[in-house]
């Protein structure tokens, strides 16, 4: 494999953030990105080419590039470190935040009404990204505390006034957890799902 970017060797001297970032994004040729797809996809590979062609690809000036190598990523990384960066990269590449819900036996009136009323998917476009912050602002170009989502490791917060949800990065590659529709106590905690992919 060519030697793009980074030094291996180097790696935890600058840490996982710096070579995740991308500086821009790059115009790999076809035959390129076939090979990083093909060590992506070999059980075989060592977990250093597996995340050399993963940062790779996450930095192509491709979107269905980019897509794939999140997509590889999450099946095959097992680290934690890495699987939060890779959980960090997917949300920043979201341009709404859709947040499905699931109606139970035991959520209140309101909560079914709240779910209701968003047909079962609550979502909200994204204004403002910050990565180094691992922080989305939903209603202004910054990241307002009571109208944002914070990305901490395998967790997210996601608050928009009283609407607020905890979600962690679960197995199934997405991101499962609750969201309560309002602060009484006529609301409850809904079961919830972001879907990362």
């Amino acid at each position: 494999m060519k030697n793009y970017r980074i030094l291996w060797f180097l790696l935890p001297l600058v840490g996982l953030n710096k070579a995740f970032a991308c500086d821009e994004y790059e115009p790999f040729t076809l035959e390129e990105i076939k090979e990083f797809r093909a060590v992506l996809q070999n059980k075989e590979s060592s977990s250093l080419d597996m995340l050399f062609a993963f940062e790779q690809m996450a930095c192509s000036d491709r979107p269905t590039v980019r897509h794939f190598a999140l997509e590889e990523g999450l099946k095959n990384f097992k680290d934690p470190l890495v699987r939060n960066e890779i959980l960090l990269r997917a949300i920043m590449q979201k341009s709404t935040i859709n947040i499905v819900l699931s109606e139970t036996r035991d959520l209140t009136s309101k909560d079914k009404a709240f779910i209701a009323q968003h047909a079962g998917v609550y979502s909200h476009d994204i204004v403002y990204r910050s990565m180094p912050d691992g922080c989305i602002g939903l209603y202004t170009k910054d990241c307002q505390v009571a109208y944002s989502v914070f990305i901490h490791g395998d967790k997210v917060q996601f608050r928009y006034g009283v609407i607020i949800g905890e979600f962690v990065l679960a197995d199934t590659n997405e991101l499962v957890g609750t969201i309560r529709g309002g602060k009484t106590k006529d609301y409850t905690q809904i079961p919830a799902v972001i879907k990362l992919l």
